[in-house]
């Protein structure tokens, strides 16, 4: 090996070994704990951060973020919730990994490792938590590197690429549904510890009290009839006695099938007499929407985002969404029934997973192939299908006596 070549890698090794040190140095003198949440890219993995971030808070732990700097979504989640973020980029590989077009990603990949390694000597964290995708990796490669303890959470019923590839390097994954196990290889690893759930959500949740199934029910009942009162009002929209509301959610960006689908059905909506549809269209595509045949609805509001999901969740009486890890883990903790229509556009299958979920769970769900829009709305049944495929034809019903 040539002296210049040795000297460089003496150099390197030298100050790979400083950086753990410093690492070591800066937990040990810092008072309390301080635990890193990589999160980014969409709400199924920024919004589980967020129920994991404010649950350690509570305990006093301290916080910090890692993700992508404005306009991304984990920015404006940090701002609004006050966690400090710590920006750092990422890239996305797109299926077939070996194509041409990942080249520019492939090669930007080890700066985008770089920049996580500084931003984590920076705050020195305890422990690294993962909670998918793409600015999840190089943060994970970034911690393991520097000899700082990684645990992966995942939100989805069916794991996704980044919790698959990282979770040899993890100390624990922790599920939010034990079906994912399935496909990760190391299961004495994995730990099912149950959805994560904003707080602002939670406040909406009815109460599992104790009592046979039939009392519960009851109860879980009475309270959403008071939880959805007090949400409608909140929000400025109809609580009368006869009055439905419908709510969709089209994510931050805006789903394009999920707003066109609705689009294409608020002629036949708009008859339907005391329902009320609050239309979630994202902020993309907002003004395509609100500026187009639902401005002329009465009965139709258009808004980019919902400040308040627990409000908004509680307020429905059918939601109609994706099926996202955060929706159907929201979904589920307030009991409010949904037509769930999962993406197309994501691989592995993960959102047709999340759907089973609030199928196998009691809320009434029946998949159905799917149909042409139509709809059925009586005092016992709302039905709804929607012409797209791969969506899910969700059957409501009330039970016997309750």
């Amino acid at each position: 090996m040539r002296p210049a070549a040795a000297g460089a890698c003496v150099a390197a090794a030298a100050g790979y070994a400083a950086s753990v040190a410093a690492v070591r140095v800066r937990r040990q003198l810092r008072g309390g704990t301080l635990v890193a949440l990589a999160a980014g890219g969409n709400g199924s993995h920024v919004f589980p951060a967020l129920a994991i971030a404010q649950d350690l808070q509570r305990s006093g732990v301290q916080v910090v973020l890692l993700g992508e700097g404005p306009p991304s979504l984990e920015s404006e989640v940090a701002q609004q919730s006050g966690l400090p973020l710590l920006a750092t980029p990422s890239v996305q590989l797109r299926p077939p990994l070996r194509s041409a077009a990942n080249l520019a990603s492939v090669l930007r990949f080890p700066l985008c490792v770089a920049c996580s390694a500084w931003a984590l000597l920076r705050c020195a964290p305890d422990v690294l938590v993962g909670t998918g995708g793409r600015v999840e990796v190089p943060a994970c490669l970034a911690a393991a590197a520097l000899g700082i303890p990684l645990l992966l959470y995942e939100p989805n019923a069916k794991p996704g690429a980044a919790n698959r590839a990282l979770h040899w390097l993890a100390c624990r994954t922790l599920l939010a549904y034990g079906s994912a196990a399935g496909e990760l290889r190391f299961k004495e690893r994995c730990q099912v510890v149950g959805p994560a759930v904003r707080s602002e959500v939670l406040a909406y949740a009815p109460p599992c009290d104790g009592g046979t199934a039939a009392q519960q029910q009851q109860q879980q009942e009475q309270c959403r009839r008071r939880q959805r009162c007090r949400a409608r009002k909140s929000l400025g929209l109809p609580a009368g006695r006869g009055a439905r509301v419908l709510l969709v959610l089209g994510g931050w960006r805006g789903c394009g099938y999920l707003n066109c689908a609705l689009n294409n059905a608020l002629p036949q909506l708009a008859g339907v007499p005391g329902l009320f549809v609050l239309w979630h269209t994202g902020a993309k595509q907002h003004r395509a929407y609100a500026e187009g045949y639902a401005a002329s609805l009465p009965n139709v509001r258009c808004v980019p985002h919902l400040p308040d999901m627990g409000a908004a969740l509680a307020s429905a009486d059918l939601v109609l969404s994706r099926a996202g890890a955060a929706t159907v883990a929201e979904l589920a903790a307030c009991r409010t029934r949904a037509l769930l229509m999962p993406s197309p556009a994501t691989c592995e299958q993960q959102q047709e997973a999340n759907a089973r979920v609030l199928e196998e769970r009691a809320l009434r769900a029946v998949a159905q192939p799917p149909q042409v829009w139509r709809r059925l709305y009586g005092r016992w049944m709302w039905t709804s299908t929607a012409s797209h495929p791969g969506c899910c034809r969700c059957c409501w019903r009330r039970r016997e006596g309750g």
